[in-house]
């Protein structure tokens, strides 16, 4: 959107006049066609928001702010010569938005498989070495507790470093009503915002975590040489 407003100011000059009024014609066509998109796309996140989030997110309404005023701005900030082209443009968009946001919510529910399904994607298929199990001993001993969903393709990635028999000592949060002994309640006082959260003693991490890294942060001394490694920790995935 920036490069649509700015574009046309990279061109200077008496006798680029017409080239440049050429731009700004084309600029603010796309500003259109790119505001009409985000606001539609915007209000499909609030409705999620509202009803089924349930939560109030201070960033997530200011960034619907900002892309209904972008289309205001887009509307309103100059004359436009046709505005039955405008019009028409806007209704198209609005409708290849909706058309395109509610495929992307289909296939995020199609891929939210109950947790108790054997053919869930998400089942841990990982096996566990003794370093892992010494350290989800440890993190149970401590009271630590990760906060995650069933669909949360991060969450199958913590929980597959550790394998299926050390994450099975592991206290584990599910968030999603939907999932397996679900404990959304929990979840929901302690302010969870993204999937994976780890809760260790006063510490909070988010997303997909390295085995070390867990050690590290619940001072952990038992032995290191976990069978599973990951690069870094990998940001969490938003309720």
């Amino acid at each position: 959107m920036a490069l649509f407003a700015l574009g046309p100011l990279a061109v200077n000059g008496v006798q680029q006049k017409e080239l440049r009024r050429k731009l700004e014609d084309w600029s603010w066509l796309l500003l259109l066609v790119g505001a009409t998109a985000m606001v539609v796309f915007s209000g499909y996140l609030m409705w999620l928001l509202a009803f089924k989030i349930s939560a109030v997110c201070i960033y997530c309404l200011a960034s619907a702010a900002f892309t209904v005023l972008m289309l205001l701005l887009t509307l309103f900030g100059r004359e436009w010569p046709d505005l039955g082209q405008v019009f028409f443009t806007g209704i198209t968009v609005a409708i290849v938005a909706v058309v395109g946001t509610l495929m992307l919510y289909q296939s995020i529910v199609g891929s939210s498989v109950n947790a108790q399904n054997p053919n869930d994607p998400f089942v841990i298929t990982s096996t566990s070495g003794p370093a892992e199990l010494a350290l989800a001993d440890h993190l149970k001993s401590i009271n630590a507790q990760m906060f995650g969903a069933f669909w949360c393709p991060h969450c199958h990635d913590q929980k597959q470093l550790f394998g299926k028999e050390a994450f099975s000592k592991i206290d584990y949060v599910e968030c999603d009503p939907k999932g397996a002994n679900a404990r959304p309640d929990l979840c929901k006082a302690a302010k969870i915002e993204g999937f994976p959260t780890w809760h260790i003693k006063d510490k909070v991490l988010s997303g997909t975590q390295p085995l070390v890294e867990l050690g590290k942060v619940s001072a952990y001394t038992g032995p290191q040489n976990f069978k599973n490694q990951v690069e870094g920790a990998v940001a969490p995935v938003s309720k």
